[in-house]
């Protein structure tokens, strides 16, 4: 069940996050601290099937950050324990409601209640792990993992799956967004993927690339990806990781069997991981895609694919400063993006109900502005795209 949070109380305190030119951001490692001198370290372990998971959580008081740093090991054959099973929903993209019930869901009013979590000690949990602890099999793509829940905030029971930029990133996704998003209430996954390749090697079928990497099934020559160091199978494998980490999170609600319960998870990204997103909604039915700093794949077939996912759940930033900008905005046209481009600069949501969103504000990098950290513009110290984000990732109040 969606529930609803004021705007005002959307704000966290994020770390900086330092975005390189290309709007790929490194998120600076470490989790904020809480100045309140009643602390305490607790260490627990939670064992799986065939594995372990060891967490070491630093809080404080109400309102603090527990920051976990897993060191759990993992068999290939692993079958991790607290795997959601098939749920069998069918939910309305335009509500985001389950219309089909079953043990997940409420008996009584036939609306799935949304994941169960622990909402008894309220902080902000973050996790860091690499693919490699979550999957003995992942072999490529092995920085920094990340994912973000904060419980003093009610749980929207959706989850944003982040896509980096591209390159080889040590550290996958931003912290400042990371956490901006879980202080919206969502559940916030930011796993490391192959994003090293483009239109120059992958010619006129990157859409066949960005889907290898999606997939781990062969959809191009140029490179070799298998499923373990794809996209797909690394939700899956993160979300169980979390759920033996942190099981009052729920993480596993988001898991339909030994799959993504793609119905209930916005997909995300920048730059290269916009594009990608982009694409993935066109082959798996997910609540909604949210564009940042991308699509660039201009004049790539895919854009024009049919959708799985209604481009009415579509939604894409970009800066008018951007090298890229003209790109965006054509991209937006052979996707279908609803709207014109209407400038959010001195306006308010709904911006005119337009997808199409787009920004002048002054900043040293237009390009990695459109995510939370260091080069997005604030407002003493509220990001100044709060509101747009709030849009896009449909968290308004």
């Amino acid at each position: 069940m969606l529930r609803r949070v004021a705007l005002s109380a959307l704000l966290l305190a994020p770390l900086a996050c330092a975005d390189d030119g290309t709007g790929d951001a490194s998120a600076t490692e470490g989790a904020s601290t809480n100045t309140s001198t009643s602390t305490s370290t607790t260490t627990s372990t939670s064992t799986s099937s065939g594995s372990s998971a060891t967490s070491t959580s630093t809080s404080t008081t109400s309102g603090s950050t527990s920051t976990t740093t897993s060191t759990s090991s993992t068999t290939a054959d692993e079958t991790t324990t607290g795997v959601a099973t098939t749920r069998g929903t069918d939910t309305d993209s335009d509500t985001g409601t389950s219309t089909d019930t079953d043990s997940d869901t409420d008996t009584d009013t036939g609306v799935d209640p949304g994941p169960d979590v622990d909402l008894g000690d309220p902080q902000l949990y973050a996790f860091k792990f690499t693919a490699a602890e979550a999957d003995a099999g992942a072999t490529e793509a092995l920085g920094t993992q990340l994912a973000y829940l904060d419980t003093t905030v009610q749980p929207r029971g959706r989850l944003v799956v982040y896509l980096h930029g591209a390159g080889a990133p040590t550290t996958c996704g931003s912290t400042a967004h990371g956490q901006l998003l879980a202080g919206m209430g969502f559940h916030v996954f930011m796993p490391c993927y192959r994003s090293d390749y483009g239109v120059g090697n992958c010619g006129d079928d990157i859409g066949g690339c960005r889907l290898e990497a999606f997939e781990g099934v062969d959809h191009h020559p140029f490179i070799d990806i298998t499923p373990p160091n794809a996209i797909e199978t690394r939700v899956v494998r993160g979300l169980q990781h979390l759920q033996a980490l942190h099981p009052g999170g729920d993480w596993a609600y988001y898991l339909d069997g030994d799959a993504p319960r793609w119905d209930a998870i916005i997909l995300s990204g920048i730059s290269h991981g916009a594009s990608s997103s982009g694409l993935i909604g066109k082959h798996r039915l997910v609540d909604r895609v949210v564009m940042l700093s991308g699509p660039l794949d201009t004049g790539q077939a895919w854009l024009t694919d049919p959708l799985l996912t209604a481009i009415e759940r579509y939604y894409g930033f970009t800066h008018t400063g951007d090298g890229q900008h003209p790109g965006h905005l054509q991209s937006f046209i052979d996707l279908g993006v609803p709207g014109e481009p209407i400038a959010v600069d001195g306006a308010s949501p709904p911006y005119g109900d337009s997808h199409r969103l787009i920004t002048s504000a002054v900043t040293g990098d237009p390009h990695g502005s459109t995510q939370a950290g260091g080069a997005s513009p604030k407002d003493g110290d509220a990001y100044v795209f709060t509101p747009v984000w709030a849009q896009m990732y449909g968290a308004l109040p």
